[in-house]
């Protein structure tokens, strides 16, 4: 518990220190949880967002490092993960968006390969520990730092019907292009969960980003989102999280939809965590 408070601490004091650009990652809204895909099996996942009231010049809110406005923008991210082990996943994204209208067609935005893995067995802790590293390639048009790494800290308690799951400290580092010569920028993702069935699950996620750790942005210019969620399944036993985000500082997009959906889960426990991010 003590451990679980400390997360909690290091989120919030991050939200209110006082110069660096603050980065999100945009193609990829979702919550990773202690639980792996399982050694063998392969996950195909379409992860989707649209930004229905956002910014209509570039440079601001999701779009803080592109050459397209965030106004209208669809985003979609094809992710291939697959169980390397009973304790470790790999998996390749593919991202692409479409600026303005829905009319234009869809660009390259880059592509990601990332591991995935959780420490010890489930509850040999009080709180289930994971962790996550990952290397992304972006399109200049979408991304000022051509290759990024990221590191990632996972944390999940279940209590009753309830889910908690922190992923912080999420560092970022660009290792190619505008920010190759900084320090890393601190960002997190997390979400409290409510099972109301083995097929319905209502949530609250929070995403954000505050910049390079060793100098935050000012509170105005981070970007912070709080999103109600619901997981379910569609026929077929397709998982799907749809979401309806809200931007709580002026450098935010003012509303976000998502919809990520998990080919991968036809078979698999309903009450498994790991099927609705």
């Amino acid at each position: 518990m003590r451990l679980w408070l400390g997360f909690v601490i290091l989120l919030l004091s991050t939200l209110f220190a006082s110069e660096a650009r603050a980065d999100l990652d945009p193609f990829e809204f979702q919550i990773y949880p202690y639980e792996v895909t399982g050694k063998g099996k392969l996950d195909p996942q379409l992860l989707s967002s649209f930004v229905p009231s956002g910014f209509r010049d570039a440079g601001r809110g999701t779009s803080s490092d592109g050459a397209f406005a965030s106004q209208y923008m669809t985003r979609m991210a094809a992710e291939f993960e697959y169980g390397l082990t009973s304790k470790i996943d790999f998996a390749y994204y593919a991202n692409f968006a479409i600026p303005g209208s829905p009319l234009m067609a869809p660009q390259y935005a880059g592509s990601k390969f990332r591991l995935h893995g959780r420490f010890l067995e489930k509850d040999a802790l009080p709180v289930n520990l994971g962790w996550y590293a990952e290397i992304e390639w972006w399109s200049k048009q979408f991304e000022d730092n051509l290759v990024e790494g990221e590191i990632m800290l996972i944390a999940q308690k279940e209590i009753g019907r309830w889910t908690f799951i922190i992923n912080a400290p999420d560092l970022d580092h660009g290792l190619v292009g505008a920010d190759s010569r900084t320090w890393f920028s601190f960002g997190y993702r997390g979400e409290a969960r409510y099972w109301v069935s083995k097929t319905l699950t209502l949530g609250l996620q929070g995403y954000g980003t505050s910049g390079q750790l060793q100098g935050p942005d000012p509170l105005p210019d981070q970007q912070h989102y709080i999103m109600p969620v619901v997981h379910t399944m569609l026929p077929g036993a397709v998982p799907v999280s749809f979401g309806l985000g809200f931007g709580l500082t002026p450098n935010s997009d003012h509303v976000i939809f998502k919809a990520n959906f998990y080919f991968g889960g036809a078979g698999s426990p309903a009450r498994d965590i790991r099927l609705w991010r």
